[in-house]
């Protein structure tokens, strides 16, 4: 197993610095009135248009003082309706250069001599930065919270999700999206649910009578930020933590391989911490099992704060040899113990995996 990768730096001066962190304001946009009536149309029918094909996926939280950064991942067919409106532009830019390469064809026709006549360079071909926006109101009961848009970024790789972040109190918010065309011509609309645990800084500091944690994720991927991204910020493909200025790639539902190294992280809630230049000591115990026998335990590993993060490597020790684990299901048991209360504050906690090949 991996040394446990240090993050007390960043993420005790997260959790410090979120202390002070204001609560957001809602951006104060102009949205076009097809929009707008998508979007309270949505909320008085509670359904979608179909338009686009909006599905919300997830959502993954991180902890701020009173407040929680929540990102909401969801996909969309719009891959397939850039493309369309690429094939409309190309098709109005040839009809337009048709025709201007005709009129200056008859000019040409009446200018006798060969060195007058007409040159002309066409412009090239261009597309919009953009081709859809999104609009996004979060509802608690029948109070709008927030109301933000951005546009949506667009490349050669394919769309497999977009998120967006925003900063919420823990409770059950509506959301409600709408995805625009950029020209106004056709909009999406999509309602869904959402419940925005109690994982707040205080939260986690509250001692409790057994050690819990936040619903595990595993990664593919987690890469520094250069700069912090900038709510309300839709991505493609991932998903951005602005306070941390990190980015995520998260894993999904496909089987693991023996030689992927997954990242796994979570919260831990209810280690309490001290007065002193390492304010949380958890120890973590990890083992792999198959059914009721332990194919690997690793060395105990000592958090220096709540915030668990671990690549996990599916291997199988038996005495001092190491071998990769065979395709099959597996558990991965975690066993956590709060130092700072004597190690009586524990917490057990199993999560299934199955790899493929």
């Amino acid at each position: 197993m991996h040394k446990f990768i240090a993050r007390a730096g960043w993420l005790l001066v997260v959790l410090i610095l979120a202390q002070s962190l204001p609560a957001q304001e809602a951006a104060k946009v102009s949205i076009p009135e097809n929009v707008a009536i998508s979007l309270d149309g949505l909320q008085k029918t509670r359904t979608s248009n179909g338009v686009f094909n909006i599905k919300f996926l997830n959502a993954y939280f991180w902890a701020l003082e009173k407040s929680v950064y929540v990102n909401l991942v969801f996909t969309a067919d719009l891959d397939s309706d850039t493309a369309a409106i690429k094939d409309v532009k190309k098709k109005q830019y040839d009809e337009w250069l048709a025709v201007e390469l005709k009129k200056l064809e008859e000019t040409n026709k009446k200018i006798k001599k060969e060195e007058e006549k007409k040159k002309w360079e066409p412009p090239p071909l261009t597309y919009p930065q953009t081709f859809h926006q999104l609009y996004m109101r979060v509802l608690k009961g029948s109070l709008v919270m927030q109301e933000y848009r951005a546009p949506i970024p667009v490349d050669d790789v394919k769309s497999e999700c977009f998120s967006f972040g925003t900063v919420l109190e823990p409770g059950e918010y509506d959301v409600l999206v709408d995805i625009n065309r950029a020209d106004n011509s056709m909009d999406g609309t999509q309602i869904f649910k959402i419940s925005v645990p109690e994982l707040t800084v205080l939260g986690i500091m509250k001692p409790r009578e057994k050690l819990e944690i936040s619903a595990p994720v595993f990664y593919a991927e987690v890469k520094q930020l250069m700069e912090a991204e900038q709510r309300f910020t839709v991505v493609k493909n991932k998903y951005q933590i602005g306070p941390a200025m990190q980015e995520f790639v998260p894993w999904g539902d496909r089987p693991f391989k023996t030689s992927n190294r997954p990242i796994l992280t979570f919260f831990v809630m209810g280690a309490v911490a001290v007065q002193s230049a390492e304010p949380w000591s958890i120890s973590a115990v990890l083992m792999i099992r198959k059914g009721k026998d332990t194919v690997a335990k690793f060395e105990a590993l000592k958090l220096p704060n709540p915030y668990f993060y671990q690549p996990i490597e599916f291997v199988k020790k038996d005495k001092d040899a190491t071998t990769p684990l065979p395709a099959g299901d597996y558990i991965l048991s975690i066993e956590l113990k709060d130092n700072n209360q004597g190690g009586k504050v524990k917490g057990d906690f199993e999560i299934p995996f199955k790899i493929s090949e």
